[in-house]
């Protein structure tokens, strides 16, 4: 259970990345008071659980209705991976997020901004959305298995909405070098993880 707990800690921490997350969500709170930024991370965060738990509980179903074995979606998912991994590691991921925070601060309202573009895509991406999918089903069907396995999702939800509540201090004591090394490790361990995915998938869809 130790184990379960800690694999998938890292597994999602990796895959949120509320580090890097820092320097994009001060570029939010500039300007705003302390209690709009509590809101701001309140009610993102939340937002944010409220998905990733949605994809926990009814991901699998999901899959069953369309059709998709979990062993396809382990080898697509693992190579939608190893994109965003290729990304964190040649820093396109943080600048893709900035374009995403420049268009939402010209064309949406701050009301707006918890749900897009703070929740989806940056908190609850593709990426975090395709991990927990797959930890649901690697979890099996037992309930204390089921809680344990997912409690770090909560977890990580309530030191993103920390660090995006002290972001704006957050961010000027970590430097951007910093910064940059911890995404660059993050990518490298969820392309590790991302191969094992296809590994899997392709051994159990082959019966190899």
């Amino acid at each position: 259970m130790v184990n379960l707990f800690i694999e998938n800690f890292i597994i999602i921490f990796v895959a949120i990345d509320p580090i890097g997350l820092l320097p994009i969500f001060a570029a939010f709170t500039q300007g705003l008071t302390k209690n709009d930024i509590s809101k701001l991370a309140i009610r993102s965060s939340t937002t944010a659980f409220i998905i990733l738990l949605s994809f926990w509980v009814f991901g699998s179903a999901i899959l069953d209705i369309m059709g998709i074995s979990i062993y396809s979606f382990r080898i697509i998912g693992g190579l939608f991976l190893l994109v965003i991994a290729y990304q964190m590691v040649f820093e396109q991921r943080q600048e893709k997020r900035q374009e995403t925070v420049d268009k939402a601060l010209s064309d949406e309202a701050l009301s707006s901004l918890a749900t897009f573009p703070i929740a989806i895509p940056f908190i609850a991406g593709p990426g975090a959305i395709t991990i927990v999918l797959l930890l649901s089903e690697k979890g099996g069907a037992n309930l204390q298995e089921q809680v344990v396995g997912f409690s770090p999702i909560l977890i990580v939800i309530i030191l993103t909405a920390l660090s995006l509540w002290l972001s704006s201090k957050l961010a000027k004591v970590l430097p951007l070098s910093a910064i940059g090394i911890l995404q660059r490790t993050f990518g490298i361990l969820l392309g590790a993880l991302a191969i094992e995915f296809v590994i899997e998938g392709i051994k159990r869809t082959f019966s190899i």
